[in-house]
């Protein structure tokens, strides 16, 4: 009999904590979305600063316009890093050239690949264009120990920029 008197007081307290979670998630999701929205928006911003609106035109390919002239794209890429995908936006204006990086994501080495998301390594990568190797060790400098995260990044930038020439010469 204690048994079941236990067990039921135990459902109980389960029915009543995933009520609670359950409420909660109702009422903080709209703002948890409207947040998550403004800061890929501010991303995008970040990775090409002349657009002031953005509209999806391809799956990850988001077209930059300052009032109704497009200035470039932004690419949604995932290159593979040393631990793991490296989610990225990568500006490209009308000329082919970089404009900005993003990280969105990353599960590199803390300490090491981490390192991908400053602003110093970041900062390369403007102004480059297809004629540019894009190599760490070669034009891009790379994060010490972190080779492979260092490659995933310009591999990323890469084909972006591929992808903005095809679209250059399709406009």
């Amino acid at each position: 009999m204690d048994k079941l008197k236990l067990g039921l007081i135990l459902m109980a307290f389960c029915v009543i904590s995933a009520g609670a979670l359950a409420f909660v998630y109702l009422f903080t999701q709209p703002q948890i979305e409207r947040y998550s929205r403004t800061s890929f928006e501010c991303s995008l911003n970040a990775a090409l600063p002349g657009a002031d609106s953005f509209k999806e035109t391809e799956q990850n390919v988001f077209e930059g316009k300052k009032g109704v002239e497009p200035v470039g794209w932004v690419f949604s890429v995932s290159p593979q890093g040393y631990g793991g995908k490296i989610g990225m936006l990568v500006g490209v204006n009308l000329k082919g050239q970089v404009t900005g990086l993003k990280i969105l994501s990353q599960k590199e080495t803390p300490g090491l690949g981490v390192n991908i998301i400053k602003p110093s390594f970041l900062s390369q990568f403007i102004n480059k264009t297809a004629g540019d190797p894009l190599e760490p060790k070669q034009d891009i400098v790379a994060i010490t120990g972190a080779t492979i995260s260092s490659r995933a990044v310009s591999q990323g930038v890469r084909q972006s920029i591929r992808s903005a020439d095809e679209l250059i010469k399709r406009f």
